[in-house]
C-alpha cells in the first residue's frame, strides 16, 4: 500500500489518541489472544461473564462479524478522529457514517465468504442496513463500557506520552525520522509512505487532507492503515512502552529507594510505569491529591519525574534519574 503525501499533506500531519481505534483493535486482540494483552484479556472475559445485559452474546456476534481476527476491518468503524475525542463523540460519528459506506464495507466482508454465525449475522446486517448500523453502535457501546472504559485512563496516559515523545522527536529530527520509527512496515519514500502489507487500494482519498498518526496499544505488534474516501489517511502504530502497559506497579514501600526518598515518594515513583495525573495517583495510593501534588513538584524539581500537558490535564512520568532509581527496586 502507498500513501501519497504532498507538501500540503505534510503541513497537516497530526497525532490523535482515539478511544474508538483502541476499542476496535482490542476486539482483534481479544479474538487472537495476543500474549502481551493476556492480563486484560482474562479480566475482560470475567467482565463478560459478569455482564447482566441479556444481549451480550448478540453484541459479541455483531462485533465479531465486522472485526475479523485477520484481514479487513470495516472502515466505517473508525471515521477520522477529532482532537481530544471522547468515546461518545466517536460513537456518534460511527452512527453518522452514510449507509452506502457501511454497505461498501459489508459487501467487502461478504466477498470473503464467511461461514457459520458470521455468515448469518452478515446477511442480517445487509438485509437491513439502517437497523444494522444501530445494532453495531449498540454493541460498540456495550463493549466499550465493559471491556475498554475501565482501562481507558491508563491506556490514554500511555498514548499521550507517546505523542509527547514523537513531537519532541519531530522537533529534533524532522517528520521523516518520525515516520521511520513508527513501525518496520512503514517506509518513507520521496512522495509519501509505503506500507508493506497486502491491501487492495481502491477509492483513495484526494491529496491535501493530511495524515493522522494514531498510537494504539491493542494494534501491537502490527499496524493498521485507513486509506479510503471520505476519511483522512490514518496510520495506527504501537506506542512506546506498550510492553509495560499491564505490569503491576512495583512494590517500593520497603526498598532502599524508600529509605532514600521516603515511603510515599518511592510509591509514587513506582506507580509511574505509565504517565499519570495527580488525581490518578491519589486514587491509586489512597492519598489526598494535594499531598501527591506536593511530592510530585519536589520530585520534578529533583529530576526524578517530569510533566507534560494535554489540554487541561498534567501528566507526570519518570525522568531518567527516576528510571535509574526504580530499576533498583
Amino acid at each position: 500500500m502507498h500513501i501519497t503525501l504532498t507538501s500540503e499533506d505534510l503541513t497537516k500531519v497530526r497525532f490523535e489518541a482515539s478511544p474508538m481505534w483502541e476499542t476496535v483493535t482490542s476486539l482483534r486482540a481479544l479474538q487472537l489472544g495476543t500474549p502481551l494483552h493476556r492480563p486484560w484479556i482474562e479480566s475482560t472475559r470475567r467482565r463478560f461473564a459478569d455482564s447482566t445485559d441479556p444481549r451480550k452474546s448478540a453484541h459479541l456476534r455483531v462485533l465479531a462479524t465486522v472485526v475479523r481476527p485477520r484481514g479487513f476491518i470495516a472502515d466505517s468503524l473508525t471515521p477520522t478522529p477529532q482532537h481530544q475525542d471522547t468515546f461518545a463523540r466517536t460513537l456518534a460519528a460511527v452512527a453518522a457514517v452514510p449507509p452506502e459506506l457501511w454497505l461498501r464495507d459489508l459487501r467487502f466482508l461478504d466477498a470473503q465468504r464467511p461461514e457459520g454465525p458470521v455468515r448469518e449475522t452478515l446477511d442480517a446486517l445487509l438485509a437491513d442496513i439502517d437497523g444494522g448500523i444501530e445494532r453495531i453502535t449498540e454493541a460498540l457501546a456495550w463493549y466499550w463500557e465493559t471491556a475498554v472504559e475501565p482501562w481507558w485512563p491508563r491506556l490514554r496516559s500511555l498514548l499521550l506520552a507517546d505523542i509527547d515523545s514523537r513531537l519532541a522527536q519531530m522537533a529534533r529530527s524532522g517528520i521523516e525520522e518520525v515516520f521511520k520509527s513508527l513501525h518496520p512496515s512503514v517506509v518513507p519514500t520521496p512522495d509519501g509512505l509505503d506500507i508493506v502489507r497486502g491491501c487492495e487500494q481502491v477509492d483513495l482519498p484526494a491529496p491535501g487532507g493530511g495524515l493522522i498518526l494514531v498510537p494504539n496499544a491493542f494494534v501491537w505488534p502490527n499496524t493498521l492503515v485507513l486509506n479510503v474516501r471520505p476519511f483522512v489517511p490514518t496510520i495506527t502504530y504501537a506506542p512506546r512502552g506498550v510492553g509495560r502497559l499491564w505490569e503491576s506497579s512495583r512494590e517500593a514501600g520497603s526498598s532502599p529507594v524508600a529509605q532514600l526518598l521516603g515511603r510515599t515518594r518511592a510509591q509514587i515513583l513506582a506507580q509511574l510505569d505509565v504517565p499519570m495525573t495527580t488525581k490518578q495517583l491519589a486514587c491509586a495510593l489512597d492519598l489526598a491529591a494535594g499531598t501527591v501534588n506536593g511530592h510530585l513538584k519536589i520530585m520534578a524539581a529533583g529530576g526524578l519525574a517530569s510533566s507534560m500537558r494535554a489540554g487541561r490535564e498534567v501528566f507526570y512520568q519518570r525522568a531518567e534519574v527516576g528510571e535509574a532509581l526504580i530499576a533498583r527496586v
